[in-house]
């Protein structure tokens, strides 16, 4: 009940904003035309008289749609600039099925013709230019003298036939204000979409920002964490490193004091026996294991490795 509320209010606002912003007008043009055709003088100068009757007429019905605020009247003039604009810019704006013209742009909504072929009489109909419909129709006869002669009097005809157009004026009117409100509310609801879009993006943006501040902090950490670990392990290496060189120092020694004997005995025809060489070639592949070790920074591993080093130093020296 209360969205229902909220969406009349809604459309409410949308169309008292449209109002204030835009009022529609209906705009009516008027062109005059001859409908006869001159094969003579005497057509010539009925031609004149046509031409001075319609006119008249045309200046009538100005006078008469010029008194409502809601109508946009506008003269030959200005009709012709229209139709010449339109006329260029597509060949395929009348529809003769219907009388149509399109591509007019809502700039004319209905077409008052004033046409005649004789000096008596006129006809004047009102066109939707949007369907072709005629939607009011009149004759215009001319005003006479008692002798039955043409006066400038002004025929009691264009004020009953603006009156008559005051309904379809007043629907197309509201049909216009409808179709800005219908735009009105289009728009709104695009604003609405892209501002619903911005927010989220905007959310978007600030989450990952979030993310990022945490992945940031994370990694920060785990290379404080990398740091801290490697200096700890360098400590212990160098904790070890000082036993290991004096276990290859021994061995150095040691292998020094075996070589001088192994060539002692050579010169008497005797070989160093074979649980001595087997001694000292594993002592020789254990201090080759304690510096691969050390380099591959694994303390505890380098510390055992020397100790049993030292045990195999230590039987070595048990056989001198």
């Amino acid at each position: 009940m209360r969205l229902a509320h909220l969406s009349a209010v809604l459309l409410m606002g949308a169309c008292f904003a449209v109002a204030g912003a835009q009022q529609p007008t209906v705009s009516v043009g008027a062109i005059t035309k001859y409908t006869g055709v001159v094969t003579s003088r005497e057509d010539v100068k009925d031609l004149k008289e046509i031409n001075g009757f319609l006119n008249s007429l045309e200046s009538q019905l100005a006078e008469e749609f010029v008194k409502y605020p809601d109508v946009e009247y506008l003269d030959r003039t200005n009709t012709e600039d229209i139709f010449e604009e339109l006329h260029l810019s597509s060949k395929s704006a009348f529809d003769p099925s219907s009388g149509a013209l399109r591509g007019l742009m809502g700039r004319l909504d209905f077409l008052a013709v004033i046409d005649s072929s004789e000096p008596m009489n006129a006809r004047l109909r009102l066109i939707d230019v949007q369907s072709g419909a005629v939607k009011a129709i009149e004759t215009c006869k001319r005003s006479t003298s008692i002798f039955g002669t043409p006066t400038d009097v002004q025929p009691a005809c264009i004020a009953p036939f603006v009156s008559r157009t005051r309904t379809v004026v007043q629907a197309k009117r509201a049909d216009k204000q409808a179709r800005l409100q219908r735009q009105a509310l289009q728009e709104q609801a695009a604003r609405k979409q892209v501002e619903a879009q911005q927010k989220q993006a905007g959310a978007q943006q600030k989450q990952l920002a979030l993310e990022n501040q945490a992945e940031q902090k994370r990694l920060a950490q785990q290379q404080q964490a990398q740091a801290l670990a490697q200096t700890q392990l360098e400590g212990e290496v160098a904790g070890v490193k000082p036993d290991l060189d004096d276990a290859l120092s021994r061995l150095s020694t040691a292998n020094s004091f075996w070589g001088d004997f192994t060539q002692q005995l050579a010169s008497s025809g005797i070989s160093l026996r074979s649980e001595i060489r087997t001694a000292l070639n594993t002592a020789n592949a254990d201090g080759a294991k304690c510096q691969q070790l050390l380099s591959q920074m694994k303390p505890s591993e380098v510390k055992a490795c020397t100790s049993q080093l030292n045990r195999h130093l230590d039987r070595l020296d048990a056989m001198k």
